[in-house]
């Protein structure tokens, strides 16, 4: 296995960038390759610097410029470097984007604090006459010394160590002594959590939640410390870089495929905020692609940052009346869609040949069959037979509210021909949203495997859309595949505590992977894959989009699922069940 390449931050000197021999050689000690980085300001370097990257550790250095932490300076204020602070919160930023695990040494973690929402006091003295520090029971705490006068291998105060948190896990000790050399600290951890305290009050470490890629930062300087509390903490950064380079080189293998997203429904929104301007790119870099600024959590430039190769945008339909105009504009929006789908290929170059088409709600057949002909031409290759609400087809799992809980007691006599029809022209059938009954009777009719592009199991979260076990393992006895998505409402356990997940990390990639890994026990290796419904109000902790894929892969490789495995969750079940119709 190639040795992770660990990115350093360094500092700018008299003669340019410099660094401190510690930084560099426990990184290597702990197994890594490291890479010094020099500050730039240009956007083009910085990203090139991030790619070759498969961890991001940000070194100790000067104060931080107190107009990033939104204050003028006080007195106290020691030397700061402006540049250097704008390139490394921009670096921080575009690691964040990538999933990768990041370590941050006092000024660096500090750096981590203010890019994730937090703040840094200027001066600790001055702080804490502010806000005087007190004890659970509301004793005062006195401020000890943080600035030390021994020399940096020498340990002064001791830290205390929360339980259950990466970083005790990682220096197996509730609490130990560490060097201290700043007057700067960090008073609100923003959206990390605080990991170790001193014994005045002092934020001593900070680090995500398990929902979260690795963030770790740590205020004292264990780079100059040879005990080993300071070699646990690189070993555990190297150990997270090193699955990330895992995950990397398997994505460049492989071809990743998800299965459904619903993006090509906030074109219409994104078209009427801008006029009616085609011309949009389905990238990142094009803010035209935004509505109400807030952007698609599908684009080229995520899918290249998560590592994912293909995806299938359907044309998503609700549920309308069933008369002939509605069954007219539910085609017409088929079509209109799909024609909008190719104009952003043509003006997103890194998009062509990525997106597969697919039709989320059998109504947009109507009671014409040979509109799936149609559809097919036009390049649908699947069909999800009912949405919410029940159809001329089938029943659905959530019928509307005026509805009966069903009409057709599964399967109707039109649906049983269009399960014929799609069968004979090799058009796959999913059954996300159909009801129980309806999944079984499609089972009993269609001679070719079938799909559940976008569930959850109902085991887990008792929701009308996840799938019971039964239906779940019948779906797989006959060939076909079931796709984990990544829903809220459908991924939030009913109970997390039993496995460990704090309230808090409920629906999140904790609770995706155990519903993942639940389907994988249950249907087996070869018929469970990934269906995130982005763009649909898929999305999830850890799962906020599609740039987060690849975490989806560090997490499978740390459970000790094979590259080959990985290989089939990611896209290769979906396909054989996809050609083989």
């Amino acid at each position: 296995m190639s040795r992770p390449i660990i990115g350093i931050t360094t500092n700018l000197g008299s003669k340019g960038a410099e660094l401190a021999e510690g930084y560099w050689h426990s990184i290597e000690r702990a197994g890594a390759t490291p890479l010094l980085l020099v500050p730039t300001d240009d956007t083009a370097t910085l990203i090139s610097q991030v790619e070759q990257l498969d961890g991001l550790l940000l070194s100790g250095g000067g104060d931080i410029n107190p107009i990033l932490i939104g204050e003028e300076p006080i007195p106290e204020l020691g030397g700061i470097n402006p540049r250097r602070d704008t390139y490394e919160l921009r670096l921080l930023d575009e690691a964040l984007r990538r999933s990768l695990p990041v370590l941050g040494i006092c000024r660096g973690m500090q750096v981590i604090a203010l890019g994730c929402g937090g703040k840094v006091a200027q001066d600790m003295r001055v702080w804490w006459g502010a806000h005087p520090a007190t004890s659970d029971d509301g004793a005062p705490l006195t401020l000890l010394k943080h600035s030390q006068d021994a020399p940096r291998d020498c340990a002064t105060h001791h830290v205390s160590v929360l339980p259950d948190t990466m970083l005790a896990e990682a220096v197996q000790a509730p609490r130990f002594p560490v060097n201290s050399f700043h007057h700067q600290a960090v008073v609100d951890a923003g959206s990390l959590r605080v990991a170790a305290t001193a014994a005045d009050g002092c934020i001593e470490a900070i680090e995500s939640r398990p929902s979260r890629s690795f963030i770790m930062g740590v205020q004292w300087h264990p780079e100059c410390m040879a005990d080993r509390h300071s070699q646990q903490i690189f070993r555990r950064f190297v150990e997270e870089a090193e699955y990330f380079c895992r995950a990397l080189n398997l994505h460049a293998s492989i071809t990743t495929l998800d299965s459904h997203c619903d993006t090509p429904m906030t074109f219409e929104a994104a078209l009427e905020a801008h006029d009616g301007d085609e011309t949009m790119a389905l990238d990142y870099t094009d803010k035209r692609h935004e509505t109400d600024g807030k952007p698609y959590l599908v684009d080229a430039e995520r899918m290249d940052v998560g590592h994912l190769d293909e995806v299938f945008m359907v044309s998503y339909i609700p549920q309308g009346q069933r008369t002939e105009e509605g069954y007219a504009a539910a085609k017409k929006m088929v079509e209109e869609t799909y024609r909008r789908i190719s104009i952003m290929e043509s003006v997103t170059p890194r998009l062509r040949g990525r997106i597969h088409r697919g039709i989320e709600n059998g109504y947009a057949m109507g009671t014409d069959l040979e509109l799936i002909a149609h559809y097919k031409r036009m390049g649908c290759e699947y069909i999800t037979l009912c949405h919410n609400g029940h159809n001329d087809l089938c029943d659905s799992a959530k019928p509307k509210a005026d509805e009966p809980a069903a009409e057709h007691g599964g399967l109707s006599e039109l649906g049983r021909k269009a399960v014929r029809e799609m069968n004979r022209l090799g058009m796959l059938i999913d059954v996300s949203h159909a009801a129980e009954k309806s999944v079984m009777d499609v089972l009993e009719c269609s001679s070719r495997p079938i799909a559940v592009t976008h569930t959850c199991c109902r085991a887990l979260r008792n929701h009308p859309r996840n799938l019971s076990d039964k239906v779940l393992k019948a779906v797989a006895s006959q060939g076909g595949v079931v796709q984990c998505t990544m829903y809220e409402d459908f991924v939030a356990l009913d109970h997390p505590e039993a496995y460990g997940i704090a309230p808090e990390d409920n629906a999140s990639i904790l609770t995706f992977m155990v519903h993942l890994e639940h389907l994988i026990r249950l249907c087996g290796i070869d018929h469970v894959g990934i269906g995130s419904d982005f763009d649909g109000d898929g999305g999830v902790a850890g799962l906020e989009d599609v740039s987060k894929a690849i975490g989806i892969t560090v997490r499978l490789l740390k459970a000790g699922y094979s590259d080959d495995d990985i290989c089939k969750i990611w896209g290769d079940n979906f396909r054989r069940v996809l050609y083989s119709c």
